[in-house]
């Protein structure tokens, strides 16, 4: 009884002051009803071509023709991105959860609006719970750049103050589509040098994939605004550019099951040699914690890779760490990031599956939040997303079972008082 009064407190808290600078974000009173609990009994491997074909009921068509390639921090990606806004022909659509008056936004802005003057549609859709225009709102407007913002906080509907956004999509021209964990923030600027600099990834991806991730985009947009966007500017014929294959999944609070949920878990089901899986915000549940143990024991080598110290919010580090023993016990590894604070959502499985975007290992993201990630099946752009993987590893601490074990008591006393707000991170 203990239990339910503590975690029923923390709800009616959470859905009124939780919150924070990276991308966990607020709980509504009122959670949706979906499927999370899953069966599926590892029937094929993941470099069978039977997965690849059934990893489509996961989301998209696989598709192939596409090109990739992976951006490392903000030294690399707002300058590549701003570059493809300004060099934007017919369309821009851009929408993210954080987005906020700084420097790191005055740089989309300004792109944003070079591109309205020449004629480009650039619709910008932020976040009404994370993103704060300010002083950039005006000019933009005032450019021609359509702004809206998704779900727009208001008293009398204050219960839905958890239906989120979480998607950080970028399509130019209906050609060029960006993912992965960016927010548009200060935070993200730099190259992860000090504390101040995160560490986080984009991905960029041309070929026929961006459609599907401009029709993702164009969900939220329609529900905001009413518009459908339809024709050439946001839907062009797109010839085949590279030799990947690739889909992009889509999960949307309304779904029945946690699609979020499902690519994780039947990728981890289906694994052989490898897991390695790098997440800011790592609260899987039991479901899943039972899977990578079990991966271990048919010989998987599971790695996960989390934030240290610098984690933007202490509390979900200290949630995680509950989980550890059984993880840590069966084989599981996992390391800190050490020097900053580590944004990734990446995933790459037996060395051929990867996975880049804005879906977290936690509660919201695999039930309440709209997310969104691309998956790829190419063994050249899994290698190096582990190679990253490799090179991030360097800067990180081991968490072993004799380290978890020995704690003290005030490490084991924020665990549990964090465990209480779980389901709401």
């Amino acid at each position: 009884m203990g239990r339910l009064a503590g975690r029923l407190a923390a709800l009616v808290i959470a859905a009124a002051t939780l919150g924070g600078s990276g991308c966990a974000v607020t709980s509504g009173i009122f959670g949706s009803e979906k499927r999370n609990v899953y069966k599926f009994d590892h029937p094929f491997a993941v470099e069978n071509a039977n997965f690849r074909r059934s990893a489509e009921a996961l989301g998209n068509v696989m598709v192939g023709g596409n090109d990739a390639s992976l951006l490392i921090n903000g030294d690399e990606i707002f300058p590549a991105m701003t570059r493809d806004i300004r060099q934007a022909r017919t369309s821009v659509n851009l929408e993210t959860y954080i987005f906020q008056p700084d420097e790191a936004g005055r740089q989309f802005a300004e792109a944003m609006i070079d591109a309205a003057r020449k004629g480009v549609e650039v619709r910008l859709l932020v976040d009404a719970w994370g993103s704060k225009l300010g002083e950039l709102e005006q000019p933009l407007k005032d450019a021609g750049v359509n702004v809206r913002k998704y779900r727009p906080l208001r008293l009398f509907s204050i219960y839905k103050v958890g239906k989120r956004t979480h998607r950080k999509i970028l399509v130019v021209d209906g050609r060029i589509a960006y993912t992965g964990g960016l927010g548009i923030s200060k935070s993200w600027l730099g190259n992860a040098r000090n504390t101040k600099e995160w560490r986080d990834t984009q991905v960029r991806v041309e070929g026929p994939v961006a459609a599907q991730m401009q029709a993702v985009f164009s969900e939220d947009w329609t529900f905001t605004t009413g518009e459908i966007l339809a024709g050439e500017k946001f839907y062009p014929e797109i010839a085949h550019v590279g030799s990947m294959s690739a889909q992009t999944i889509k999960a949307s609070r309304g779904d029945v099951s946690s699609l979020a949920k499902m690519l994780y878990y039947v990728a981890i089901q289906s694994a052989q040699k490898s897991i390695h899986i790098a997440n800011a915000y790592f609260l899987p549940d039991k479901q899943v914690r039972d899977a990578l143990v079990e991966a271990v024991k048919r010989g998987v080598d599971v790695q996960v890779m989390v934030p240290g110290r610098n984690i933007d919010l202490p509390m979900v580090r200290s949630a995680s760490w509950l989980h550890y023993r059984d993880l840590l016990k069966n084989g599981v590894k996992i390391y800190e990031y050490k020097p900053t604070m580590m944004h990734n959502k990446a995933m790459v499985v037996d060395g051929i599956y990867s996975t880049i975007g804005s879906i977290n290992f936690d509660a919201r993201s695999m039930n309440k939040n709209a997310e969104e990630s691309l998956a790829f099946y190419d063994r050249s752009f899994a290698q190096k997303v582990e190679a990253m993987f490799q090179e991030d590893k360097k800067r990180c601490e081991e968490i072993t079972f004799k380290a978890w074990k020995s704690r003290g008591i005030t490490k084991r006393l924020a665990e549990l008082v964090f465990w209480i707000w779980e389901p709401y991170y």
